[in-house]
């Protein structure tokens, strides 16, 4: 009898094949292709046309007797290691049957399912009859041996089998010549696979199996049958107990591990029930829903898939059918479309050659369809996205995705939502320039009017534009300019560019449009983030230095890479505008270090504030030179600029981190202690190392200020320690004037004792009715919360309280501290306070935990 070509014979056995069939099931194995190959032999033979003859089918209980056998008889190797020979892979598919099964119809259903999941022929599989070693002869394990090592549950279980390490799961093969669950090993091995994680399981029948299963459905639905009735017609229900085993041994094994599970064979019955029900074709659930005995939802996740099934759901419930559909994208969009017609007699076969795109643009002009209902390349359609903006407003735009389409037609509209011109049409609006369209929304004129337009502003003396993040540009500053250059009357200006990615060559055409505001009296420009640099910030201080009517200028020029040269630039512009009695100026991480200095900063700090210095009138000023790496000596150079600001009643100063130590905090203290007019100060000094020698130097400059009613004083992050704690103390306890108190100490390792220190200091305050205390992050414990506490629970005139005492180690005895001095504040209106991070709870007293 002719065996396949590849298998081994006899004498070709080695000791690794032979010892691989006593152990490892998950070993057995064959390609598709070996499977293929040994049937194609079996079916070859006279042996097998004689069975096909006496019994007009064979059967795999035919295949084991007349071929399995006598193959391996001898060998101690089942076919799959005859087959596979020493090369060894773990299983990546197993194959659910019932050895009753016809050999064609088994065939036809294993290929079908390689064809449908593209599956290659070289994927290992695991098939029983191949698998195990069949012929009981004492040279290889016995059925009881390899039953023993639970090949099964051991290939199911395997890694190998599951998705996500590139398995494919089970399948079960259906045919109309035995029940696949009749035979108890099967239903044992769809249960395990049930409940395996990430192993997934298919079934897949034989042609001959659909079309019984169909007509038996089609028959019961002609009659009236029922939802369940049809089911049943399919062979969805199962009584699993029923199912036997050829060998008594086994089913008693099987039946006691079965019983042993929950709910037993009731619950097995369900978990094969669903499994069938879930791979029942595609065409069942068609006509079940067409019927109306069910819906989408309750359809199989094939049937989801199907567009035949998805049409026929939305025909027979409506459109929110679709929520269940898990069909192609763009299959899904047709019959949403489709169905917004109304049209029940419409076929697949008509919807799918409909133009797309002029579907959805029907829809759109009838008022049935709104851009965010569209399909994306119809939300990238110029002409779309214009007509849902004609039809249903400015609002549509959230929706397109074509960013210079989504800004000619937002810059078209008026009030962000209709245009001025109903008439106005996409060819229209795609031929205008981009820029001159920009301004007219700019100073909201109409598309068509732009250049008539602007001389309607001829008559305004403030004007304020944000025009933050619009990607202007050189030519979009300089149409913004020429615009404005008209604007003769204008004396009140505010100017938001920020990231506008002007760049140098912008900044040159801001300062000749500045230039020409000569009668500006007030000007807030914000250019922030433009990537402006030397040249740039060179040419806007040059234009704005020649603004010789300005008293009160807001200059934000933050993260333009300025540098040395850069900040030298605009301290000259600056210095020329001796008028001015109001000035903030922003220059916020710029690296002002000289180039190729090792000075950090010093040299532009320094050119900053000789040119502040100058500014002999000024009253009220805000410079934030944050982030610049000024280090001591570029901080002296500020401090002793400022000292000469005599006339300064109001300071707002940020010179956080900017590597101040010591000696820049002995610079702080000189400088401040000479401005006795100041009345309110702002100093943010966080991210230094002053340390206790700067902060020191700091607290008793501040305290010479007998003038100061209002201080906000930052020291985060100084590595104060207590004893810097306690200096910072002696100086604010000087200030009996003071209302209004903002003080941070964060994270500067005061502990309890420099806690009690800030404390003894601000309890001595009486003036203060406004006060905020952030001590976050010093490990105050609760000696050190206890004494905020009691000094805090003294400023009986207190009606504003902002207290920070987070991540300090306070536990249920700080909690009480906590809860006794906050219940002395009888007159606060208003307090907000935060004790995050730490466990005030206490189970003996019944303290809940405080938040904040």
């Amino acid at each position: 009898m002719a065996r396949p070509a590849h298998m081994a014979s006899g004498d070709e056995m080695t000791a690794l094949m032979k010892a691989r069939q006593w152990e490892k099931p998950e070993q057995w194995t064959i390609t598709v292709q070996h499977w293929v190959d040994i049937v194609g032999a079996c079916t070859e033979t006279p042996q097998y046309k004689s069975v096909m003859e006496q019994k007009k089918t064979v059967n795999m209980h035919d295949v084991c007797r007349v071929f399995v056998k006598p193959w391996s008889e001898g060998t101690g190797c089942s076919l799959a290691v005859l087959m596979s020979r020493e090369v060894v892979c773990n299983t990546q598919l197993m194959v659910s049957h019932c050895w009753g099964e016809d050999v064609s119809e088994t065939k036809e259903s294993l290929l079908q399912h390689a064809v449908r999941h593209e599956l290659p022929m070289t994927v290992p599989i695991w098939f029983c009859v191949f698998s195990n070693y069949q012929p009981e002869d004492g040279v290889g394990p016995k059925l009881e041996h390899q039953l023993a090592l639970e090949p099964f549950a051991s290939v199911i279980r395997n890694p190998s089998l599951k998705a996500a390490n590139g398995g494919h799961g089970m399948v079960a093969l259906h045919t109309t010549t035995d029940d696949l669950y009749s035979r108890l090993w099967c239903v044992h091995e769809v249960e395990r696979a049930i409940v395996e994680e990430d192993v997934e399981i298919k079934a897949s029948m034989s042609q001959k199996y659909i079309d019984l299963m169909v007509g038996r459905v089609e028959q019961f639905l002609g009659l009236g049958a029922t939802l369940n009735d049809c089911f049943r017609a399919a062979g969805v229900q199962v009584q699993t107990a029923k199912a036997r085993c050829s060998s008594k041994d086994d089913e008693e094994k099987l039946v006691k591990l079965i019983l042993q599970q929950a709910n037993g064979f009731d619950g097995l019955d369900k978990v094969v029930e669903n499994f069938r029900r879930e791979q029942l074709p595609d065409i069942i659930f068609e006509k079940l829903i067409r019927k109306g005995l069910t819906r989408l939802d309750g359809a199989s996740t094939s049937a989801r898939a199907n567009t035949a099934v998805v049409l026929a759901a939305c025909q027979a419930h409506g459109a929110g059918q679709l929520q269940h559909a898990t069909t192609n994208p763009e299959v899904s969009e047709r019959i949403r479309l489709a169905g917004l017609f109304g049209n029940d007699e419409l076929r697949w076969q008509d919807i799918e050659v409909l133009d797309l795109e002029d579907l959805q643009m029907t829809l759109i002009r009838k008022g049935l369809l709104t851009l965010d209902g569209a399909s994306t390349s119809a939300r990238a359609d110029a002409a779309i996205v214009f007509a849902a903006c004609q039809m249903h407003g400015g609002g549509q735009l959230e929706h397109a995705t074509n960013p210079e389409v989504r800004e000619r037609i937002r810059l078209a509209l008026r009030g962000g939502n209709r245009f001025c011109d109903d008439k106005l049409r996409w060819q229209d609006l795609e031929v205008i320039d981009l820029e001159d369209l920009k301004l007219g929304q700019m100073f909201r004129l109409g598309v068509r009017t732009l250049a008539e337009d602007i001389t309607q502003l001829r008559q305004n003396t403030k004007l304020s534009l944000a025009l933050a993040g619009e990607g202007l540009g050189a030519k979009g500053c300089k149409t913004l300019f020429e615009a404005m250059a008209q604007l003769k009357q204008i004396t009140d200006l505010s100017l938001d560019l920020k990231s506008n990615k002007l760049g140098f060559e912008s900044g040159i055409v801001l300062s000749e449009g500045i230039v020409q505001l000569k009668q500006i009296t007030k000007l807030n420009l914000n250019l922030k983030c433009n990537n402006l640099g030397f040249e740039g910030s060179k040419a806007v201080s040059e234009g704005i230095a020649q603004l010789k009517q300005i008293t009160d200028l807001s200059l934000t020029l933050e993260g333009n890479d300025l540098g040395f040269e850069g900040s030298k630039a605009v301290s000259e512009g600056i210095a020329q505008l001796k008028q001015i009695t109001t000035l903030s100026l922003d220059l916020g991480s710029n690296g002002l270090s000289a180039l190729g200095d090792n000075k950090l900063g010093a040299d532009g700090g320094k050119a900053v504030s000789e040119g502040i210095a100058q500014l002999k009138q000024i009253t009220d000023l805000s410079l934030d030179l944050e982030g610049n790496d000024l280090g001591d000596k570029g901080g002296q150079a500020v401090f002793e600029a400022i000292a000469q600001l005599k006339q300064i009643t109001t300071l707002s100063l940020d010179l956080a981190d900017n590597d101040l130590s010591a000696e820049g905090g002995k610079a702080v203290s000189e400088g401040i202690a000479q401005l006795k007019q100041i009345t309110d100060l702002n100093l943010n000094l966080a991210f230094n190392d002053l340390g206790f020698e700067g902060s020191k130097a700091v607290s008793e400059g501040i305290a010479q200020l007998k003038q100061i009613t209002k201080l906000n004083l930052n020291l985060k992050r100084n590595n104060l320690g207590f004893e810097g704690g306690i200096a910072v103390s002696e100086g604010i306890a000087q200030l009996k004037q003071i209302t209004d108190l903002n003080l941070n100490l964060a994270f500067n390792d005061l502990s309890a004792d420099g806690g009690r220190a800030v404390s003894e200091g601000i309890v001595q305050l009486k003036q203060i009715t406004d006060l905020s205390l952030t001590l976050e992050g010093n490990d105050l414990g609760d000696k050190g919360g206890q004494a905020v506490f009691e000094a805090i629970a003294q400023l009986k005139q207190i009606t504003t309280l902002s207290l920070d005492l987070a991540d300090n180690d306070l536990s249920a005895d700080g909690g009480r501290a906590v809860s006794e001095g906050i219940a002395q504040l009888k007159q606060i209106t208003t307090l907000s306070l935060n004790l995050a991070d730490q466990d005030l709870s206490d189970s003996d007293d019944g303290m809940r935990p405080l938040h904040s």
